[in-house]
């Protein structure tokens, strides 16, 4: 066969298919058979149930067990708890100024200035000191005038610590240079004439002292 006759044929073949499909399509419109709306949706699937697979699943798995249906229980919002500050608060209280204790007065004393008397004497009698008799009293200085009623700290009577003070004996000075009987007086809050008087001098003999001599002040 040449190319000529295999054309040939080809055609007749493709003639001849074409009149068979020309007479089913005749067929198919005289019987018509009802169209289901899911063929036109594409194959039908097979069901889970029919696959072996998923019933071999099946036996294996254990059913579950349906949970109880409980009813629903109230939602409570749970408020936080209010602090409620403390009015007053029992702290010590620190940095504040401590009250100064007093100390109770000494009851006052009145002494008259008696021949003798030196605010030495007087201020050792009484427990207390020369400054705080000249600042009670205002004094301009140290020297005392007999009959002077002096201001003394102190409840003790006057004539118990006088008393004490003749009995304790005499003392005496050691005079160093560049010292003098007047210096020496007002150092022990003397009179110049007392303290001669007190050691036998006179003028003239408290000159010639010379440093290493003993003075008799009380």
């Amino acid at each position: 066969m040449n190319r000529k006759h295999t054309i040939l044929a080809a055609v007749f073949i493709n003639a001849g298919l074409l009149a068979v499909l020309f007479v089913a399509a005749l067929t198919m419109q005289e019987e018509p058979e009802p169209v289901h709306p899911t063929a036109a949706l594409g194959p039908e699937l097979p069901k889970f149930d029919d696959v072996p697979l998923y019933q071999e699943l099946s036996a294996l798995t254990p059913p579950l067990a349906k949970e109880e249906e409980s009813p629903l229980a109230p939602i409570v919002h749970r408020l936080p708890e209010i602090v409620t500050e403390k009015l007053k608060e029992e702290v010590p209280l620190t940095g504040a100024p401590a009250v100064a204790q007093v100390a109770p007065l000494r009851p006052l004393s009145e002494v008259v200035v008696k021949k003798g008397d030196n605010l030495e004497k007087i201020a050792r009698a009484y427990q207390t000191s020369v400054d705080e008799i000249i600042k009670l009293n205002r004094l301009p200085s140290s020297f005392l005038k007999v009959g002077q009623v002096l201001k003394i700290p102190g409840g003790r009577p006057f004539a118990k610590p006088l008393v004490k003070a003749t009995d304790a004996g005499p003392e005496y000075y050691t005079i160093k240079v560049g010292e003098n009987p007047w210096a020496i007086a007002m150092r022990h809050h003397m009179k110049l004439d007392e303290l001669l008087k007190l050691n036998g001098l006179n003028e003239e003999k408290a000159r010639k002292l010379k440093p290493g001599d003993r003075l008799r002040i009380k």
